[in-house]
């Protein structure tokens, strides 16, 4: 028996070994990194085009109200892939080339190998890259991508000169525009396993830097991985290059007979800065502030989801994970998720409440979100009180306001459930 297969009965249980079901649908999950809240069409861009996606959402669910589990990479990728707070697994901070997110915690593609799914990885990881981390390690059958923050798009090299692009755990040296890279090898991997049901996670680099778009000379490869000279217009062409490829996986579903049984999701990571917009929100990149957290969320499944709905209710990166999950057949119960299935919850009244927490050296934040009332902290140091602030964000989403003084019975008790949270959280259990 495989040893991944192995640890994930053993720590959830034979329920997730139940009879799969005669449907059961192709999952393909796409993930963009840095961008914009607004920059895609069907979420307000004017100078961006973005078809493929509007047309995503035009077949399927347009989310408003969603969020990244955290306002960096590694934390709410790793959420995303466990269905739980990155508090509660410890894993709040991005990593290094030490570290990683254990393979003894159940993640999304080892349950959904134990139900017959054969997992795919194309793009960025950064979860880990030792053979007890990487993506071979959490149940993916092939991973080509890298495992840093970021990859130059020509080069395939990092921000420190290394080879990165990986072939499961070798190097690999292929030519051509990594956004165009991703999507060729993302359907290949469909045509390869259209007779079984498979995973698709596609993970781009879109639009971290370096900005470089696509058909650029030779000599303009080696750009830096900071601003620099940047422009708007090259992030909007990066942007582009990966809607296009989007549409070019829609098409290969549509081309092989699947896009009647297969569920895909988009979704970013987190916001950027720089040379994103995120209206109507404030902050962006590493900030708690809407601008840092509230990401697009597109959902299409065929005869499972409204067609053309556009949805309000909070959802948060847990649900993603939750929502293949069950959609899969795994029985959710035995896992303690913290996230929800969007798909047979979203017409829900259930009030969630959610939660995060994030440090960058002295400074830090944490927020509390119940209904549209949000209560944003920052801390500045152990030594300090922390400053607090609430907002109303169905009147606010740009949380310029504080209601704190006005609202201070309320703003205690979000205070208090969100250091309840915290304490919750203290010991994070290493398996999940």
């Amino acid at each position: 028996m495989n040893s991944i297969v192995a640890v994930v009965i053993a720590l959830c249980g034979a329920s997730c070994l139940a009879d799969t079901p005669t449907e059961t649908p192709n999952i393909v999950l796409i993930v963009a990194d840095y961008m914009g809240a607004s920059d895609i069409g069907v979420y307000g861009a004017t100078d961006i085009a973005t078809p493929s996606l509007d047309s995503l959402a035009a077949q399927g669910v347009r989310f408003t109200n969603h969020y990244a589990a955290a306002p960096i990479c590694g934390p709410s990728r790793a959420a995303m892939m466990v269905g739980k707070y990155p508090a509660r697994i410890g894993f709040e901070d991005n990593i290094g080339h030490d570290g990683g997110l254990s393979a003894s915690i159940p993640t999304l593609p080892a349950l959904l190998k134990l139900r017959g799914y054969t997992n795919g990885l194309f793009g960025k990881w950064h979860l880990g890259g030792s053979e007890e981390t990487d993506p071979l390690a959490h149940g993916f059958d092939e991973f080509l991508g890298y495992h840093d923050w970021s990859v130059n798009y020509y080069t395939h090299r990092n921000d420190s000169g290394e080879e990165s692009l990986t072939h499961n755990r070798s190097i690999l040296e292929r030519d051509g525009y990594l956004t165009d890279i991703l999507t060729d090898e993302s359907i290949r991997f469909m045509e390869e396993n259209r007779d079984d049901p498979f995973f698709l996670y596609v993970s781009h680099n879109t639009a971290l830097p370096p900005y470089l778009g696509p058909d650029l000379p030779p000599d303009q490869w080696d750009a830096e991985f900071n601003l620099g000279t940047a422009t708007r217009e090259d992030y909007i062409s990066m942007v582009e290059a990966m809607d296009t490829g989007i549409g070019r996986i829609m098409t290969a579903l549509n081309d092989l007979g699947l896009a009647e049984n297969t569920l895909v999701i988009f979704t970013y990571d987190h916001n950027g800065r720089h040379l994103v917009r995120n209206d109507p929100f404030s902050g962006g990149f590493a900030m708690l502030n809407e601008g840092g957290i509230r990401v697009p969320l597109i959902m299409r499944w065929p005869g499972e989801l409204t067609v053309g709905e556009t949805l309000h209710k909070p959802a948060i990166g847990m649900d993603i994970s939750a929502t293949i999950l069950n959609a899969a057949g795994v029985e959710l119960q035995s896992l303690n998720l913290d996230g929800h299935d969007l798909v047979r919850d979203r017409t829900s009244d259930e009030q969630r409440t959610f939660f995060w927490r994030t440090t960058l050296g002295d400074f830090g934040q944490a927020a509390v979100r119940r209904d549209n009332w949000k209560l944003l902290v920052h801390r500045f140091s152990i030594f300090s009180k922390p400053t607090v602030y609430l907002y109303d964000l169905k009147t606010d989403p740009g949380e310029s306001k504080d209601l704190y003084h006005q609202r201070q019975e309320l703003a205690d008790s979000l205070h208090r459930e969100l250091i309840e949270w915290e304490a919750s959280v203290a010991e994070p259990d290493p398996t999940g």
